[in-house]
């Protein structure tokens, strides 16, 4: 997760439990010098995907499905198109 500001501490005590639930990693981005943008939690890797986690996203982020969709293409071909990841 990249975010410019935390709000609070009970946003910041959200975010730990996060990374201890699910390894998410927190940065700081430092708008003006993004060089000097600072890790607050780094991320953990998981050895296994959390499937009730990713299917409860699914249906409410159309977005996340997209991703989800090449990474399984990715996974099944191997095959990675530029064009479907390098959107702005």
């Amino acid at each position: 997760l990249v975010a410019i500001s935390i709000s609070d501490n009970n946003v910041e005590q959200e975010l730990r439990m996060l990374s201890s639930l699910h390894g998410i990693g927190v940065i700081l981005l430092n708008l003006e010098n993004p060089s000097e943008s600072e890790m607050v939690l780094p991320s953990k890797p998981r050895p296994e995907v959390d499937w009730q986690s990713v299917n409860r996203i699914l249906i409410e982020n159309a977005d996340f499905k997209d991703y989800i969709e090449l990474v399984s293409t990715y996974y099944q071909t191997g095959r990675v198109r530029a064009k479907d990841w390098n959107k702005l």
